[in-house]
């Protein structure tokens, strides 16, 4: 990256950081409460912006489909609880509620170090 560059990589960074944030407090609130199809329009919206942010950002695209897919599963696990209520459903569902926060943080922690100008390991 240039040095010209870094300023923008940077507010991006910033953003997404922000973003991920609203995220995984919207993502909360629509297990809470699924089938909200208002709310899962509105994580959908920011999955998509998260999307976004990343694309500029090449150093973060493996933790980013690693939350793209743990977003997937995530929402698949909750349409099969929804029509199919049993316990090992519900398991399930925490197991892959657990699987997918740690995606959400492993890519802030990624943004926040790239914000820092440490190298990314």
């Amino acid at each position: 990256m240039s040095a010209s560059h870094a300023p923008a990589l940077d507010a991006i960074a910033f953003q997404l950081a922000a973003a991920l944030e609203e995220y995984e407090v919207s993502v909360g609130r629509m297990i809470d409460t699924w089938l909200d199809m208002e709310l899962y329009g509105r994580v959908s919206e920011q999955i998509e912006e998260i999307r976004l942010y990343c694309l500029p950002l090449p150093q973060l695209s493996a933790p980013w489909v690693e939350l793209l897919i743990a977003h997937a599963e995530l929402v698949h696990a909750l349409w099969r609880l929804r029509f199919q209520e049993e316990g090992t459903d519900r398991e399930r569902l925490e197991e892959v509620r657990q699987h997918h926060t740690a995606c959400v943080r492993k890519l802030r922690s990624r943004c926040l170090v790239l914000l820092s100008g440490a190298p990314l390991s």
